[in-house]
């Protein structure tokens, strides 16, 4: 056995980090290592892969390494850190690698690269592994893994995603990784200040209607569905208050809304009334909202889906539930990266703005409400896709 049992794809990542600081004008590893908040010595032994890279530096490298993604690059953050627990032998690594090959599709074309790597693991010195991994063509495919932004998910993957599972082994532990990460953050916080996680732990943000504007328009882009879950359907009715513009983007799939209690004044269909209401703003700003009206119809019929769930009251209720206090609404946005960012509110229609108490929920009482959702949007016969 080799004097030191190194992790392969923490070497691997080492090479890609090394090629890519060589491609950058001849930055020193030193001024990588400043910008990475580490000692100069230690970012030496991560490119050497002696060393691994902790998920929560995931901001600061991909503001170092502009071509690397945010998204690939903490799945590989996480696999190294599974495979350097099993770092004992050269067969465990290579057992908890074929498992995150199940577990992560993604990086499956990566982790096959490996098996020409294994058997010279346990006996070649690091040196001779490093050159092993540029012959087989790891360094490039890692690279290129890095450097490639995540496939939109489809309605499967997101469906599969809303049920945590803990019966696979290796599912199992990614998910734990990702629970220590987030333990107790909002995901509202993550693509901005994902380096103070250890700051925000146990806080809970207070989200007014105006924040929630400003980061749905800030996001709105990369939003592929919206759920929501509200006690009365005056809410969704509000087509100046509520935001139906984004069925109209590109990128987004599908708007689903359930509703509690039946609306005061019981005219035709919910989905009717919203149409027959945003036409009418529409048509009354023409001149912002043509575009928009020249497939209304396809887009409405397409993308909107609207139930009432008023036998099922009582699951609402405790969907609505935040802590002990009864909240009102309960909107889920499924972003293109897989994350999903809860928001809940007391808001109602001709309340006091002020008034209304709103925040996001934080890892564990989110997947808590995804299991609940799903469970719902079945039982009303609700699809995403």
């Amino acid at each position: 056995m080799a004097a030191k049992l190194r992790n392969p794809l923490a070497q691997a990542l080492g090479v890609v980090l090394q090629s890519t600081r060589d491609k950058m004008g001849g930055i020193s590893s030193s001024d990588i290592a400043t910008s990475l908040g580490l000692a100069a010595s230690h970012y030496r032994m991560v490119e050497a892969g002696s060393a691994v890279l902790q998920p929560s530096r995931a901001i600061r490298i991909v503001q170092t390494f502009e071509t690397i993604e945010f998204v690939p690059l903490c799945q590989v953050l996480v696999a190294i850190q599974l495979v350097d627990s099993a770092r004992q032998s050269t067969s465990e690594m290579q057992a908890v690698a074929e498992l995150l090959r199940e577990a992560n599709p993604a990086m499956g074309a990566l982790l096959e690269k490996f098996d020409d790597l294994w058997p010279i693991v346990d006996t070649a010195e690091p040196a001779e592994v490093a050159r092993k991994i540029a012959a087989i063509g790891i360094d490039k495919e890692l690279c290129s893994f890095l450097t490639t932004e995540p496939a939109t998910l489809t309605a499967e993957q997101i469906s599969d995603f809303m049920t945590p599972t803990y019966e696979h082994p290796i599912s199992g532990q990614l998910y734990d990784k990702i629970g220590n990460i987030l333990q107790g953050v909002a995901p509202f916080y993550l693509d901005t200040v994902l380096q103070l996680i250890d700051n925000l732990k146990n806080i809970t943000p207070r989200v007014t209607p105006e924040e929630l504007a400003r980061w749905e328009a800030m996001h709105k882009n990369r939003i592929l569905y919206i759920i929501g879950v509200v006690r009365k359907p005056e809410v969704i009715l509000d087509v100046d208050t509520f935001d139906y513009t984004f069925l109209w983007q590109e990128n987004f799939r599908k708007m689903v809304l359930i509703h509690r209690d039946r609306p005061a004044a019981q005219t035709d269909s919910i989905v009717m009334q919203i149409a027959r209401r945003l036409r009418a703003k529409f048509e009354n700003e023409r001149a912002k909202y043509e575009q928009l009206l020249r497939n209304f119809d396809e887009v409405v019929d397409g993308k909107l889906a609207v139930r009432l769930a008023e036998e099922l009251g009582d699951r609402i209720d405790r969907i609505l539930l935040h802590g002990n206090m009864a909240m009102n609404n309960l909107w889920l946005y499924i972003m293109t990266t897989g994350y999903v960012v809860p928001f809940i509110d007391d808001a109602e229609t001709g309340g006091a703005k002020a008034d209304v108490y709103g925040t996001s929920l934080a890892y564990d009482e989110t997947c808590e409400k995804l299991v609940h959702i799903r469970e719902l949007l079945n039982d009303v016969g609700l699809k995403l896709g």
